[in-house]
């Protein structure tokens, strides 16, 4: 999972930073503010297909029979709130950390190329 993520949140970053260079090239440079949001959403939805297939294997591994209870606690942990209201088998009470370890490096890889897309921003000729 968090290899796939890792893929898409460089493959956004590697777009981002080619429209960035094609429009500082054309002197449209405030472009980039678009396509920094654009590219904020599209990071956003990385995380919101990684609670969807976090639901969709806690189903397959019959922890949880319904969509909702799934995917309610796949993003309770994924995103580290972590309220309990779900028990868990006991040969299964490691899988909130596992997941809780997935949502928090994939949240860090994310922030770091937000970060870095925000860099390319300040260290690109003032906004137009």
């Amino acid at each position: 999972m968090l290899v796939a993520h890792a893929l898409l949140i460089l493959i956004i970053g590697k777009i981002y930073q080619m429209l960035i260079d094609w429009a500082d090239n054309r002197n449209i440079f405030w472009l980039s503010i678009p396509f920094y949001m654009i590219a904020v959403g599209l990071v956003f939805m990385t995380h919101l297909v990684d609670i969807v297939v976090w639901s969709y294997a806690l189903i397959a591994l019959k922890i949880f029979e319904i969509d909702t209870n799934a995917f309610y606690f796949a993003g309770e942990i994924y995103t580290t709130v972590g309220y309990g209201t779900f028990p868990l088998p006991e040969n299964w009470k490691i899988l909130p950390i596992v997941v809780a370890f997935s949502g928090i490096f994939a949240a860090s890889m994310s922030g770091a190329v937000l970060f870095n897309m925000i860099g390319q921003i300040i260290r690109k000729k003032t906004v137009q």
